[in-house]
Formats: structure tokens, sequence, C-alpha cells
């Protein structure tokens, strides 16, 4: 992974990290339902798209070992690791592919 998107994902992260703990003060505070729901999806939001960027810089990292690399084993290797990156990404933030 790049430096620059390494940064951009960290960045997002705890991002997402300060909405949660927010979110839990919210909860101790007895905020209205509503309000903690409406963060919640917020953080919900951040994450998916972090998971969304994630996968990207892999894609872009696993395009030389798919293109250029003379082992199709190597290759179909590295295919198979971005399919189960995919179906990880689908199964568990509910990605909807935007």
């Amino acid at each position: 992974m790049q430096a620059d998107d390494q940064a951009e994902i960290v960045r997002r992260l705890r991002s997402a990290r300060g909405h949660l703990g927010a979110i839990i003060d919210m909860v101790e505070a007895g905020e209205p339902c509503e309000q903690v729901l409406h963060q919640l999806s917020t953080v919900q939001a951040a994450l998916r798209a972090t998971g969304a960027r994630l996968l990207a810089c892999q894609l872009r990292q696993s395009q030389d070992v798919i293109r250029h690399n003379p082992c199709a084993e190597d290759r179909v290797a590295e295919i198979a690791r971005l399919l189960v990156l995919y179906q990880l990404l689908t199964k568990y933030s509910d990605y909807n592919g935007r």
C-alpha cells in the first residue's frame, strides 16, 4: 500500500473511532434512539467507504502480479485472494459497490 493511501485509510478509521466514541457517550447520556441510530449509520457508512478504499488499493497492487507475473499459479493465487477480499468486504460491511 502506498503511503498516501495508508495515511488516508488511517485518517478515515481514526475519524470513525472518534465518532463511535461520541455515540457511546450519547448512549450513556440517554440520548434519543433516533439520534444514536443516525450517528451509528454515519459511522457504518464511513467504515464501508474505508473498506472500499482498502480494496481499491489492493486491486492496484495486485494489478502487476495479475498482468505481469510469468507464473500462472501466482496470477491465479492473486485473483483468488482478491475474490476472498471482496467476499469479506461484501459479507461483513454490507458493501453495495458505490
